[in-house]
């Protein structure tokens, strides 16, 4: 059974994020802590000869390796509505996750404030990365925890968790977004796959 008004709740929930994290991301070029925190995370990196190899996991092929792992996986944990639900996410993100950056006009970071590796274009918010590793590891990690139980659960949600702050740091270590960039993709995507999915029944414990 679904809890009353809980879908509702999520939808609002979701639209709020959206609506306040989009306004600040596009009314600032970065946020208080930003340059202190991407310098930190660069500190502790074991340099970045690593990052490229982590980055091409966003590229075809390996990216759709990715998404039919995540589509896959749902279908095991949560069944074939749960499955639909992330596909049409997926599908959504290769569409319009690139396009959605000109509503925001984010600068990406400055090599006068951080290290910046090579010559990173466009603009940095949403990162396009993240929002791929949202609609495939985080909708695991959110199908898991709304609908698996035990060690599996356990399981699904530590590996991918792990995962996704990987990938967060995989685009702050070269300079290619700053950590709020990485923040606000992560909780738009994700209160919106949380607000699909909790329209959706959990199985009797």
């Amino acid at each position: 059974m679904l809890p009353p008004g809980l879908p509702l709740r999520a939808l609002a929930g979701a639209a709020i994020c959206t609506l306040v994290v989009g306004v600040t991301m596009a009314a600032t070029s970065s946020l208080p802590g930003d340059v202190a925190v991407a310098r930190a995370i660069q500190a502790l990196s074991p340099g970045t000869d690593w990052v490229p190899g982590f980055i091409s996991t966003a590229y075809a092929p390996a990216k759709f390796a990715l998404m039919a792992i995540a589509v896959l996986g749902t279908w095991r944990l949560a069944g074939i509505r749960a499955a639909a639900v992330v596909l049409v996410f997926i599908v959504l993100e290769q569409l319009l996750g690139e396009a959605s950056k000109s509503l925001f006009h984010r600068p990406r970071p400055s090599r006068e404030l951080v290290a910046v590796m090579g010559n990173p274009s466009g603009f940095s918010f949403p990162s396009t990365f993240v929002t791929l590793y949202s609609v495939t590891v985080g909708a695991l990690v959110l199908v898991a925890w709304r609908f698996a139980r035990g060690a599996k659960r356990v399981g699904v949600i530590a590996v991918g968790s792990a995962l996704l702050i990987l990938a967060g740091v995989a685009r702050v270590v070269p300079g290619a977004h700053w950590p709020s960039d990485v923040l606000g993709t992560y909780a738009i995507c994700l209160s919106w796959l949380y607000a699909a999915l909790s329209f959706l029944p959990r199985p009797p414990s």
